[in-house]
Parts: C-alpha cells; sequence; structure tokens
C-alpha cells in the first residue's frame, strides 16, 4: 500500500487532483479493529475542465499508470493493493474530502475520513456490511456521537439509523 500512498502524494503534489481521502475499510481500519477489504477507497477532488460537464478520470489513471500503477478492471493496482478512484460523488463525501484528517502509515503521510464521515458515508451507504462498521464505532466508543447525530441530521441519514443495532438516540445528543 504505501506504493499507492506514495504515488497518490505525487499526483497531488503535481496537480492532477485538488485533494484526496481515504474511506471504506482501510480508513476505518485507524479507528476500529480492522475487517478484511480487497481494496483501497480513494475519494478524490479533480477540476473539470472548463469545457467540459464531465469528470475524466483517464489524466488521474494516466498519472498512476507511470508511477507504476497497473490496471485491472475497475482498479489501478500498486504491488498487491488494489486501489479504486472514485470522485466526489455527493455533498456528504466532499465535506468528508475537505475535513479529511492527516494520519501516518508507516514513514509515508496520507489522509482518512474522520470516524463521523466514515459513519455517515455508511449509512448513506446503506449496506449490510455498512451499518454493521457504524454499530462497531459506537461499540468500541470511536465515534463523537454529537457530531454524528449532526452529519445525520444535516445529511437527512436519520431514517437509516433503525438498520443499526446499537443505535440509540438518547446517547447521540
Amino acid at each position: 500500500m504505501k506504493t499507492a500512498l506514495q504515488a497518490l502524494n505525487s499526483i497531488k503534489k503535481a496537480g492532477v487532483i485538488d485533494d484526496y481521502a481515504i474511506g471504506g475499510a482501510i480508513a476505518a481500519s485507524f479507528y476500529i479493529e480492522a475487517t478484511n477489504t480487497e481494496d483501497v477507497d480513494v475519494f478524490l477532488f479533480m477540476s473539470a475542465s472548463e469545457n467540459s460537464v464531465l469528470l475524466s478520470l483517464s489524466p488521474i489513471y494516466d498519472a498512476l499508470k507511470q508511477l507504476g500503477g497497473r490496471i485491472e478492471k475497475e482498479y489501478i493496482v500498486f504491488g498487491d493493493w488494489p486501489v479504486q478512484i472514485l470522485p466526489a460523488y455527493n455533498a456528504l463525501v466532499e465535506e468528508a474530502v475537505k475535513q479529511a484528517v492527516t494520519v501516518q502509515y508507516g514513514d509515508i503521510e496520507t489522509k482518512i475520513f474522520t470516524a463521523e464521515y466514515l459513519c455517515a458515508i455508511a449509512l448513506d451507504t446503506g449496506r449490510i456490511k455498512d451499518f454493521y462498521r457504524v454499530a462497531s464505532f459506537i461499540e468500541q466508543q470511536k465515534v463523537d456521537r454529537a457530531v454524528l447525530n449532526q452529519l445525520v441530521s444535516r445529511f437527512k441519514l436519520e431514517g437509516k439509523t433503525k438498520n443499526v443495532l446499537n443505535w440509540n438516540d438518547d446517547e447521540s445528543k
């Protein structure tokens, strides 16, 4: 994964992308017990061309290939690590990238979503494994419930909290 993080930092420094942050299970593993994952989810900002409303990922993949990545299906792979490049696709994810925190992975700096944004995005995504992840954050007391509750309210995710077994509205205020 180190090579993938170095490549991401390189394309950010070169201006290919505006910013990035890691989400999903890899980011969650910085807070709670790690779960199995097959890839690194990288959410990013990239300025759209003035002449186009469509965002092309080609410059990103081209830059990452030049740094040693190889394309396999929807991933760019560095060593054994498939990296999935995901544009910030809604206001919640855009905000999560902006609010991401810097962490160390070995001797490499990278950015990850905060625990609260990881949980809010998991609620928004709404898969069973996402609800379990939110429950793990709550059980291990690794999330600020007041901050998470604000995100849930602001991004209208209240209807999804019923799917988290240990969600208690009284504790989140």
